[in-house]
């Protein structure tokens, strides 16, 4: 009971922690974004590292960061600001499942090949979702701009932020949350933790 316990308190922790960060960060990317958006930016850098560290509770806190960067930095209205929890559901649950074990915890190039194509693949689903539902709701973030060049400006940066920090972050902290016993790995190691 006690085990239980200390697990759901490290889980509310986790969830309360990546939450708090995800707006901290998304806070810092309004300042230096689009006139009223962030299109990720400093959070890009979490959704490549928190699927590896944190799993589930980890994903529920970025979503909750998210909501909360979009109602109370983007001030977008309640029933349009889950947009930005749809975007990193998306991101995030696609880098839980697609990152190698070995391409997160190898000093090899081909392991840096291996998750720099699986960063480039989500990235690109995820910008292009959020971009599309911001023109399906009629959201002017374009500012003037064709939607194809701030998909791709804003894809080219995105890329650039999680290929130079996220390998770097996860081959040198990764050590550490394990020993911390919070390192969930990808969604194959946890679903193969959670069934023992």
């Amino acid at each position: 009971m006690t085990v239980r316990k200390a697990s759901r308190a490290k889980q509310v922790s986790i969830m309360a922690i990546t939450a708090a960060l995800f707006s901290v960060f998304f806070f810092l990317s309004y300042t230096i974004s689009l006139p009223h958006f962030t299109l990720l930016y400093l959070p890009i850098i979490l959704l490549g590292i928190f699927p590896l560290w944190f799993g589930w509770p980890g994903l529920i806190g970025c979503m909750i960061g998210a909501f909360i960067g979009g109602v109370y930095i983007e001030q977008l209205p309640l029933y349009i600001a889950w947009v930005e929890s749809a975007t990193v559901l998306i991101i995030y649950g696609l880098n839980w499942f697609l990152i190698p074990k070995k391409a997160a915890e190898q000093r090899t190039k081909q392991g840096f090949f291996f998750l720099a194509v699986v960063y480039a693949v989500t990235l690109f689903v995820g910008t292009s979702y959020i971009l599309w539902q911001y023109a399906f709701l009629g959201i002017p973030v374009f500012a003037g701009l064709p939607p194809e060049v701030v998909l791709l400006a804003t894809y080219g940066l995105n890329l650039a932020i999680q290929l130079a920090v996220c390998p770097v972050l996860l081959r040198t902290l990764s050590p550490k949350i394990r020993n911390w016993g919070i390192y969930s790995g990808n969604f194959m190691e946890w679903r193969t933790k959670s069934k023992q």
